[in-house]
């Protein structure tokens, strides 16, 4: 089967508008297509589609398990770091654990301070022999104990209260705050709904808002495994949309990942394009059409992809020898979806057959009969 059967159609064409003396040299008799070498540039394209995604953007979640009491922004908000974005009433189960810890705290406390006060009495007796020096040690590291029980327990309520929560003697609820500046591109709550906290292992949490930086956007494109030893970073890309198909954006290729991931049961890389200048048209959650500028050869010998076949695993072309085909063997370069570029076997000028001499005239045989 050729190697390049797949290209068939476009480079018929293009063989069939660019034989030269070949054509010129052609007879009825002749059962095949005849094409040309010729010199000329190779350039590869790997066209996909991509999704457009900011560089930067980051999901807000509750650290606790409640009920939306109030939103204060919207899609298309821009926000600043530590802007107040929603407030959450805890729920039951949530309240009972902050009132835990406030009790856990005071009993830390109060068994911290009475073995405190149990040690400074029995330094006190040591010299009169009323105690034993084992007896203060042990109390001494008794207190120690409950001084870093009583620690561990503040520094709990300090970490939720760092959070945003409020779990003093008054209402109870969770302050949102914008972790950083940026754009909210996707509220999913509205006033209340309950929520679970991010801390849950339960499903991760419910993602209160998306905050995103628009200031620098990325085109996510699953390239496949075939293609992708035509991506190298650093190529340049064009990226246009279905809804403005005159528009184009220019990108680069900024990251080809070094492993696969199965989609479809289609091996894919996900190549990471940034966008360069002018976003233009582009949209977050956008699909784009990917055009990635691959390698290219200059003046070099090639042929039309559809005179090479494969015999024994290793490429041939019939090459015209005084007007009867000759298998011979070549070695090929770059190729591209018209062209393939040949280092050995061939030169400028040679005549060669774009299709199998013996299957055509077995072929224009069956015909005749």
């Amino acid at each position: 089967m050729p190697r390049f059967a797949r290209y068939r159609p476009l480079a018929a064409l293009l063989a069939l508008a660019g034989c030269g003396q070949a054509d010129a040299d052609s007879t009825a008799s002749r059962p095949y297509r005849v094409g040309v070498a010729d010199q000329g540039d190779i350039r590869i394209f790997v066209e996909e589609t991509g999704l457009v995604e900011p560089e930067r953007q980051i999901i807000v979640k509750s650290p606790i398990s409640g009920v939306v009491q109030r939103l204060l922004v919207r899609e298309g908000a821009r926000v600043a770091p530590g802007q107040l974005l929603a407030r959450i009433v805890p729920d039951i189960a949530q309240a009972n654990a902050f009132a835990r810890l406030r009790s856990d705290i005071a009993a830390a406390r109060i068994a911290r301070d009475r073995s405190r006060a149990e040690h400074d009495r029995a330094v006190q007796l040591l010299p009169s022999g009323g105690i034993t020096v084992e007896d203060v040690d042990r109390l001494r590291a008794a207190w120690q104990q409950a001084e870093n029980q009583a620690d561990a327990t503040e520094e709990q309520l300090q970490l939720v209260e760092r959070s945003g929560v409020t779990t003093g003697d008054g209402a109870q609820l969770a302050n949102i705050l914008a972790p950083t500046a940026g754009v909210v591109i996707l509220r999913g709550v509205e006033e209340g709904e309950t929520v679970v906290g991010g801390t849950s292992s339960f499903g991760g949490g419910t993602e209160l808002f998306t905050i995103a930086d628009l200031s620098a956007l990325r085109v996510k494109a699953a390239v496949n495994e075939v293609d992708i030893a035509k991506v190298a970073q650093g190529d340049s890309v064009s990226l246009t949309v279905d809804a403005f198909p005159g528009d184009t954006v220019l990108g680069v290729v900024r990251l080809v990942p070094p492993a696969a991931r199965q989609q479809d049961r289609v091996r894919v890389f996900d190549v990471w394009i940034g966008v360069s200048g002018d976003f233009g048209v582009l949209r977050p959650g956008m699909t784009a059409n990917v055009r990635i500028t691959g390698p290219a050869r200059r003046d070099v010998v090639r042929l039309p992809v559809e005179a090479v076949f494969l015999s024994e695993g290793q490429p041939v072309i019939y090459k015209l020898v005084a007007g009867k085909p000759e298998r011979t063997p070549v070695e090929l370069g770059l190729g591209d979806l018209s062209y393939v570029q040949v280092l050995n076997g061939v030169a400028v000028g040679d005549s060669v057959a774009l299709e199998d001499p013996v299957a055509a005239a077995e072929r224009a045989a069956r015909v005749s009969n």
